[in-house]
């Protein structure tokens, strides 16, 4: 009887024992910091110390550590090394430039055994002919049993992640990751980076509830995301994010206390806002400029009856060309804005500006679209009325051939002020290209009726011909093939979309 006593109590000690141990290797929520390039400096020995009582033991680095910075990594950490060729299109890619520095990247963390996976082609578009081939081939000669995985706010996983092995996640937001989660991704890791600057608790626990069934897989952070609501930089927060990631590293499944959302939640639309305030601000300029009133109802209602008018100069619209001139840019702005903010996401916005000369990568605030836009606009409108000012010198003025040229962008401003009201309740990426589509049409075709206007004052010829319609397509044709091939606007456009659509 005393030997049985004893032997269940021996089995009941072991399981509690038991119980415990497993309890402990539960009880590990991995966590990591990933540095940009140009954080890399910023890893010093106490922000290791830092890092470590934060409960973070990852490290995702895009540049080669100093030889210092390396011995001051513990051992019980783990590193991913990420080649830092964001939104790559391979033709646009420099092949060997790129080989170089990745082949240099990698070698230099091959021996290192911290690393755990080296990352290629964040945000990139590697899916077809043989670059999978060679992207493997680049990697395999350091692997050495680590993982080869892709930076991407795409859930990817299966043929279409070949020939990587897994993906570092970026997501937002609880209820983006929700939707990501959806797709059963690949994961080596997921990357925090909310818009806001500031933790909002609410929605990170959120995102930790979701990541319950993924206890192994480290949440990464931004670096100077985490240290400004952190004490990494001194300062003291009400929800320093540092206690936070300590308390969920000893307690995957930790429940904090959640500010009292707000009563009422009211989304507003930018947009719909900037959309608001032009028709607030073109109804108030339409109302004190009778002149103006008339030219338009003209415009529309009878088009010959308003070209004679404008040719026989007896009305001129100086000021309200000027007017136009300027309510086309603003329109055209809002158009690019709501086209980033109603469609795109952050990434697919940070890829379409990569590839445009105007605005430097790395921004993905809809802003940029507005000036781009604009600015687009107004280099076109300048262009046509310098172009048919220069052709029709001697026999008009400049101020009718701008009306000719600005006239018609008054159903460019109908088409954009439907297009944003279609594309806030159907945001796809058909829907932007038929509101594009239609604004470009109507700008381009202007010219060609301005052109065809200014024969009513002056007999056609072979030169005014020339001049006009010929060399115009050809810049046009012209214009348009540097933008496709040379800028591969398109394929820019086709990565945005699948980085919008399955991110």
């Amino acid at each position: 009887m005393k030997c049985t006593l004893r032997l269940l109590a021996a089995g009941i000690l072991t399981l509690v024992l038991l119980s415990v141990a497993l309890q402990d290797t539960h009880a590990s929520r991995p966590f990591g910091l990933a540095y940009k390039e140009s954080d890399i400096d910023k890893l010093t020995q106490e922000e290791v110390e830092l890092l470590r009582q934060s409960g973070i033991t990852w490290i995702m680095v895009e540049e080669a550590l100093s030889g210092l910075q390396k011995s001051m990594v513990p051992e019980d950490f783990s590193l991913l090394v990420m080649v830092p060729e964001y939104f790559p299109i391979p033709h646009r890619l420099n092949a060997d430039r790129y080989r170089e520095r990745s082949d240099s990247l990698l070698h230099h963390y091959r021996d290192d055994v911290l690393v755990k996976g080296f990352g290629l082609f964040a945000y990139g578009t590697w899916q077809r002919g043989s670059l999978p081939e060679r992207l493997e081939q680049l990697a395999a000669p350091h692997l050495a049993g680590r993982t080869l995985f892709t930076l991407d706010t795409r859930p990817l996983s299966g043929p279409e992640l070949h020939p990587f092995e897994k993906v570092l996640l970026v997501t937002r937001s609880a209820s983006q990751l929700k939707r990501q989660l959806e797709n059963q991704p690949a994961l080596i890791g997921v990357l925090y980076g909310p818009k806001d600057p500031v933790l909002d608790l609410r929605d990170f626990q959120d995102v930790m509830q979701l990541l319950e069934l993924y206890n192994d897989v480290p949440v990464f952070f931004l670096r100077n995301w985490f240290a400004s609501n952190s004490r990494l930089t001194g300062a003291e927060y009400d929800h320093d994010l540092s206690r936070i990631t300590h308390l969920f590293h000893k307690i995957p499944d930790a429940r904090l206390a959640n500010p009292r959302p707000p009563d009422t939640q009211y989304q507003v639309s930018i947009s719909m806002f900037l959309l608001f305030l032009f028709w607030v601000l073109y109804a108030a300029w339409f109302r004190i400029n009778p002149i103006y009133r008339r030219s338009v109802f003209r415009f529309f209602t009878n088009y010959d009856f308003f070209v004679d008018d404008v040719l026989m100069r007896r009305i001129r619209f100086t000021g309200d060309a000027v007017a136009v001139f300027l309510l086309s840019c603003l329109i055209s702005g809002i158009m690019g804005f709501s086209i980033a903010e109603l469609y795109l996401e952050p990434a697919a916005r940070q890829a379409l500006l990569y590839y445009t000369p105007f605005i430097g990568a790395g921004w993905d605030n809809p802003f940029a679209f507005f000036i781009l836009f604009s600015f687009v606009m107004a280099l076109m409108l300048a262009v046509k009325i310098a172009w048919l000012f220069i052709a029709n010198s001697q026999h008009a003025h400049a101020s009718q051939i701008a009306t000719f040229i600005l006239w018609p962008q008054h159903m460019n401003i109908l088409v954009v002020s439907l297009g944003i009201v279609l594309l806030r309740w159907l945001p796809t990426a058909a829907t932007v290209l038929i509101i594009v589509g239609t604004f470009l049409t109507i700008t381009v075709l202007s010219f060609f009726a301005s052109a065809y206007n200014m024969r009513r004052i002056h007999p056609t010829s072979p030169l005014y011909m020339a001049t006009t319609y010929a060399l115009f397509v050809l810049v046009t044709a012209s214009i348009a093939s540097w933008l496709v091939f040379g800028l591969d606007i398109l394929k820019a456009w086709e990565l945005a979309v699948s980085l919008t659509s399955l991110g």
